[in-house]
């Protein structure tokens, strides 16, 4: 089959005679339509990951079509159509027997331990089928939009967490595609005001696009000072930080109102010192912080209601559709802004 392989830090090699999956007897073999290129495929080509051996294949936010079934396989028939989470969990630990498969101390992922989708096609063992982290599509929805399911999942986990309501003031820290659905999902969720704040010139402009209250460009304008005004100077209900900045982080403590809730969505570099946080700020003001990541199945059922409903429009994320020779350019227009989701079609 034909395949992208990392195979050493910034080294991915394009092989068109790599060796098909084997069939497990009770999985199948999904035929990869589209894959959607992660922030964390760009980190791992950089840096690396502790779960990724290499030579692997990677990526994870993978839609496709049943292609062939194992023998004791009853749950899926060929030609269905599609998408997967990105982890799979034990289903038996102390987590996922209290619902939080995301922090399951067991899980292995598609691109990590697992092969994972910037390939023609892919092994789905039985632990995924069982985890029920495996949906079926309707005819009407692209693969192109299903394969956004699983970043969404992540977002639907992070504001469960945060507790959006109805009426709420959202501050959103970053304009790139995570923060671009928290802004569509809190939207759908009731929110009122939805402020974004944003420091690149490309992803400011491409963000216009979007149901966005009020939009800052952070070289410009303080964003602590904007959220204040926008809000009788009583702050944000949430402040979702979706940016890998630690001073970012600093700045959300300020945003957020008495009893308001920051979310450290966007995890930091592994180099990153520690952060100066203001806590008797979070002390006196009573002010929830916590971080999130990930998702449970349940978080990945919700998000394929959610696209499939229209509600959280993904479509608008596409920026950029390549085939998968051109994985290096993808990675390219997601490292520097240009893009916001770049889909990769092994079959074109």
């Amino acid at each position: 089959m034909k395949a992208v392989v990392f195979e050493s830090l910034e080294n991915m090699v394009i092989r068109e005679d790599f060796p098909d999956p084997e069939l497990p007897r009770d999985g199948f073999i999904l035929k990869v339509e589209s894959v959607a290129i992660c922030g964390s495929d760009v980190r791992i080509f950089h840096r690396g990951h502790i779960n990724v051996k290499p030579p692997q294949i990677i990526g994870h936010e993978v839609a496709g079509i049943v292609y062939r079934v194992g023998e004791e396989t009853t749950e899926f028939k060929e030609g269905e159509r599609v998408v997967l989470g990105a982890d799979v969990p034990c289903g038996k630990c102390y987590y996922c027997l209290r619902g939080h498969q995301n922090n399951c101390t067991r899980a292995i992922a598609f691109g990590y331990q697992l092969q994972g989708g910037f390939a023609q096609f892919m092994a789905v063992p039985r632990d995924a089928i069982d985890a029920k982290i495996v949906q079926r599509l309707p005819d009407n929805l692209s693969f192109d939009e299903a394969c956004l399911t699983e970043p969404l999942a992540c977002v639907v986990n992070g504001q469960d967490l945060s507790g959006i309501y109805a009426g709420d003031t959202v501050a959103i820290i970053g304009a790139g595609p995570i923060g671009l659905m928290h802004a569509m999902l809190a939207r759908a969720k009731g929110a009122t005001k939805i402020i974004v704040s944003e420091i690149s010139e490309k992803r400011l402009e491409m963000a216009k696009n979007f149901d966005i209250d009020v939009l800052i460009d952070a070289r410009e304008k303080d964003p602590v000072e904007v959220v204040l005004r926008e809000t009788d100077r009583l702050g944000a209900d949430v402040v979702i930080v979706a940016a890998p900045s630690g001073s970012a982080q600093a700045q959300a403590i300020y945003m957020a109102r008495n009893l308001g809730t920051v979310n450290f969505f966007g995890g930091l570099p592994p180099n990153t010192k520690e952060i100066p946080i203001d806590t008797n700020r979070v002390h006196y003001k009573e002010i929830f912080v916590h971080g999130s990541h990930g998702s449970s199945p349940k978080d990945n059922a919700i998000a394929l209601k959610l696209i499939i409903t229209g509600q959280v429009k993904v479509g608008k994320l596409i920026t950029h559709i390549l085939p998968l020779e051109e994985i290096n350019k993808g990675l390219k227009l997601v490292e520097s802004g240009e893009a916001l989701k770049v889909i990769l079609k092994p079959w074109s």
